[in-house]
């Protein structure tokens, strides 16, 4: 496994949990609640990883799944959709009764960061922890059983950079959670209630754009695409954001 290799795996795999820290270090200076990132993370736990998989089991595996898995852009609508559903659904309930006595617009942002934080660890960081041992393993001369010598070959002749987009993937992610925080908790706080659907679809796009361009498109090209429509949705937020900012004051 080559030096540049190993550097972007840890690089990667430090982000995952420095980033998210950092940044709410940074939010909690500012009014920020590590309650809020708790519950961002627990709630993405819980309604991306626990409860999602359960409607993917049953759906998937029908002749309805087979047809969604046999054509892209159905499945990427499918997997938007749900993503969307689902962790939308989960920030409404927690802005809506875990943190109702939170007023302050800051709270979104620790609850983005909690829920896209964590999600960037358990996805990307631990699988960079994991990459780098078999890759050492496999390169140390260690013995492997036939699948996992199989996949440290592929691992370690996978270019260095390859590892880096999936740390940019997550910075794109990470400003969507946050982005989409600020529109469901305007949904709860004010009377803009159709910011709430407005996440969904939002999230539904993103990754919609996401699997069906990483079918046709390069790494690069997918990425930056799922970065610009990230970027957009945040430069929406914000302006939502001010105005939560002025309605507290």
């Amino acid at each position: 496994m080559s030096i540049g290799t190993i550097g972007a795996m840890v690089f990667v795999g430090i982000a995952t949990v420095a980033l998210p820290l950092g940044i709410m270090a940074f939010l909690r200076r500012r009014g920020g609640s590590w309650r809020a990132f708790l519950a961002g993370a627990g709630t993405f736990v819980l309604f991306a990883l626990v409860l999602e998989p359960v409607l993917h089991s049953l759906i998937l595996r029908s002749e309805t799944g087979a047809v969604i898995q046999g054509n892209i852009l159905l499945y990427g609508l499918y997997g938007g959709l749900m993503a969307g559903l689902f962790e939308e659904t989960g920030r409404f309930l927690a802005f809506r009764f875990m943190l109702r006595k939170q007023k302050a617009g800051i709270t979104a942002l620790s609850y983005g960061m909690g829920h896209g934080g964590v999600e960037a660890f358990l996805l990307v960081g631990l699988t960079m922890m994991s990459n780098l041992a078999l890759g050492l393993a496999y390169t140390g001369g260690d013995a492997l059983s036939p699948e996992m010598a199989a996949a440290a070959e592929a691992l370690v002749s996978t270019p260095a950079g390859m590892f880096l987009w999936a740390g940019f993937e997550r910075v794109s992610a990470i400003m969507l959670h946050m982005a989409n925080s600020v529109l469901v908790f305007a949904a709860v706080t004010t009377s803009r209630r159709w910011l709430f659907p407005a996440a969904i679809l939002t999230h539904t796009a993103v990754n919609f754009a996401a699997v069906v361009s990483a079918a046709f498109l390069p790494v690069a090209a997918t990425e930056g695409i799922v970065f610009l429509i990230s970027a957009a949705a945040a430069a929406w937020a914000a302006g939502i954001y001010k105005t939560l900012s002025v309605a507290e004051a």
